[in-house]
């Protein structure tokens, strides 16, 4: 069967039946479906499957239309769910001989019975009949998104005590009396959170689906609670069809179209089912047209956002193939996104905390997600970065023998390494892909959406580890998210006069990359001043960074660089550097007279936690235009450490260095804000940057000429 997504036939009006409840002190919802008749009325009668519902609703006899309608979901072959409880032995043996086995979900499924809850770092003990409203604000979300009925349901599955499942129905219905479907859709937050707010509609189309597969055979799951579980998602499929009538770019409306169009999906026996399809699949296609750059890079700029968004993509493309549908488009840019992902991996297997990412390092992995992008699309070099086992993700989204035939691809490591993404903004210079490679993420991004941070042309380092980072995002619901976190001072940037970036997007003004050394550079400006950034990767040793400023007047110049958590850092003169005692370390070396003051920033160590790491910011007072030039050089013994010093420029917009080693290698460079004359002793080249190279390292001559970006 095809399914057509554009033009979109909608009903003219939802073809409501019979009088819905008011909730108290609440006016009756057009979204709502009132009674068992305006229920029953809803269905395609004409289906020969649903022959005994028909006659049971015909007679009136509403309990007998409800075991009839709990029969058909109960034998019904389609819809097919992601995947099947009919195979329930053969994932509970792969579940066993693969992920430990069900029963290590009992403790999480026991916390729920003793209604012990954790979201977001922030651990409550709630009343066995659960207070929605309940706050903090997000955590009042999380507790209405029910991501912990899979705990129950995995509990059950190991143990068939029927407390689990009586559970499961017991919050179900609990939820369902006491929150009716509003009468109009909304995003707002309120002042405890929102059981309603769409975003979260959107997640339950997906999780009361997988929980409707997991408790199906159980008695506890009786006619009623089937009843009751349609009847609610037909509304949220009412609510979120209302919600969706024009497209708006974000994560949001792909969480809620993505609800939408698996509603439409799993339950096609409601006449109203086609345009919740229809809309849902629409959108969905819209925002991988609008949303999704040619790069991959999704338009929040933010990972952890990104993956979610894949994710969605991905699992409403395979329920819908699974039953039949085309939806032209839904995956156009899908391999790219993984693509995305494999650029901003960092040498230990996490992503690059940009925006909103999220705090924790073993937490933001990116092998999972590569794993998977290799299963979808038989990429070996997404393979090779990918997890070495199989995921028990996987399971519930390709069968039993997903570990088999993830275990038979085949790897190879990528045939590049530096890369622009040149829709995204993103310059990454990378040595390779080994675990101690070097690694550098030059950000000229746009301004995504409210996820974005102002991290404009910032820098992150990784040599073996995180030496430069940027500290991520944590709980909304905690003070540092808006109040830190989110700001400048945040990030390895360049601030002048203490105040916040300009409110305008960067300009990429130029992208090279060869065998012996990267370079890009970027532009902000508002207010009058103008900031230009430009980086040089002296591979494999080493990066240059040159911040040129414009405008009028002397201004306070501030360079911030981050640190992880634990890595001692210290003064070295004016320069700063890390102490690890092991492993790769970095040192920050102005080569002007700026001073050094070692501050204190935030890391976030848990979904509600934080803790003060060490930043270096370099201070020095200018008259404008002015250049400021600082080397950041990895290394794994002191004793290798190069000595850096300025030479002297007849243009003080050229900043001109020299790096020696101990061995002999000298360095020499020049880096203009523009293509320029450059002369380094005999060498002379019209060029943005100038890199004459003599030792036993390297002889060569680099010259960068600026290339615009493509």
């Amino acid at each position: 069967m095809k399914l057509a997504t554009t033009p979109i036939t909608l009903l003219a009006a939802l073809c409501l039946g019979g009088e819905a409840p008011a909730a108290a002190n609440s006016p009756i919802s057009p979204m709502a479906v009132g009674d068992e008749k305006a229920f029953f009325s809803l269905l395609d009668m004409d289906r020969p499957e649903l022959s005994g519902v028909k006659q049971a609703a015909a007679a009136g006899d509403w309990p007998a239309a409800k075991r009839a309608w709990a029969r058909h979901l109960e034998t019904r072959a389609q819809p097919r769910w992601l995947w099947s409880r009919r195979d329930r032995a053969e994932l509970i043996r792969i579940h066993r001989e693969k992920f430990g086995g069900f029963a290590r979900y009992t403790n999480a499924a026991d916390r729920v019975l003793a209604r012990d809850f954790e979201f977001l770092g922030v651990r409550k003990q709630l009343e066995h009949r659960v207070e929605w409203l309940h706050g903090p604000i997000e955590w009042t979300h999380v507790l209405s998104r029910f991501g912990y009925w899979r705990d129950l349901g995995y509990a059950y599955w190991a143990t068939g005590k029927s407390a689990y499942a009586e559970d499961f129905a017991f919050l179900l219905k609990s939820w369902i009396a006491e929150n009716p479907v509003p009468s109009e859709p909304s995003s707002n937050r309120g002042t405890r959170g929102s059981v309603w707010r769409t975003l979260e509609a959107g997640i339950r189309g997906d999780v009361w689906f997988d929980a409707m597969e997991l408790f199906m055979d159980a008695p506890e799951f009786d006619a009623e609670a089937k009843f009751l579980m349609t009847r609610s998602l037909v509304e949220h499929a009412r609510y979120l069809l209302a919600r969706s009538t024009a497209y708006r770019a974000g994560n949001w409306q792909v969480c809620e179209t993505s609800g939408l169009a698996t509603i439409g999906i799993m339950l096609p026996e409601f006449k109203e089912s086609s345009a919740w399809r229809e809309r849902g699949f629409h959108y969905l296609v819209e925002h991988m047209r609008r949303d999704v750059e040619p790069d991959g890079a999704h338009r929040e700029l933010t990972p952890g956002y990104h993956s979610w968004v894949m994710m969605e993509f991905l699992k409403v493309n395979l329920l819908s193939r699974a039953n039949g549908y085309e939806v032209h488009g839904l995956v156009e840019r899908l391999e790219k996104m993984f693509e995305f992902l494999m650029h901003l991996r960092q040498p230990d297997g996490t992503y690059a905390l940009v925006g909103d990412a999220g705090y924790a390092r073993e937490r933001n992995r990116v092998d999972e997600s590569l794993g998977l992008g290799a299963l979808v699309f038989q990429r070996s070099d997404l393979r090779y970065l990918g997890a070495d086992q199989c995921s028990e993700s996987w399971l519930w989204l390709f069968g039993p023998a997903v570990c088999d035939r993830y275990a038979r691809l085949e790897k190879r490591p990528p045939t590049f390494t530096s890369a622009l993404l040149p829709h995204a903004k993103y310059a990454v210079m990378r040595t390779g892909w080994e675990p101690d490679a070097r690694f550098l993420l030059f950000d000229c991004a746009a301004w995504g959406s409210g996820h974005s941070h102002q991290d404009r042309l910032q820098v992150i380092v990784c040599a073996g580890r995180e030496l430069l980072v940027d500290p991520g995002m944590y709980s909304y619901d905690q003070p540092l998210s808006g109040e830190y976190l989110r700001k400048s001072e945040a990030h390895n940037v360049l601030m002048i006069d203490g105040a916040e970036q300009p409110a305008s997007n960067p300009e990429l003004l130029a992208w090279q990359s060869g065998s012996e050394a990267d370079f890009a550079s970027g532009r902000i400006q508002g207010k009058g001043l103008r900031h230009e950034r430009s980086v040089l990767f002296v591979k494999p040793h080493y990066w240059v960074v040159v911040d040129h400023v414009f405008g009028g007047g002397e201004h306070e110049l501030t360079r911030l660089f981050h640190f992880p958590l634990d890595s001692a850092v210290r003064a070295a003169g004016n320069a700063a550097q890390t102490g690890f005692e092991t492993g790769a370390n970095i040192r920050i070396q102005p080569t002007d007279d700026a001073r050094l003051e070692l501050r204190q920033g935030w890391i976030p160590t848990t979904d509600a936690a934080a803790e003060r790491a060490p930043v270096a910011a370099l201070l020095a007072r200018r008259a404008l235009p002015t250049a400021l030039c600082t080397v950041l050089i990895p290394f794994d013994a002191e004793a290798a450490l190069p000595k850096i010093e300025p030479i002297a420029s007849t243009d003080p917009l050229v900043a001109r260095l020299r790096v020696t080693f101990s061995n002999g290698q000298q360095d020499e460079i020049a880096i203009a804000p523009e293509s320029t004359a450059l002369k380094l002793g005999s060498e002379e080249a019209k060029a943005r940057a100038l890199c004459v190279r003599r030792g036993p390292m390297s002889n060569n001559v680099i010259i960068v000429e600026g290339q615009s970006p493509k």
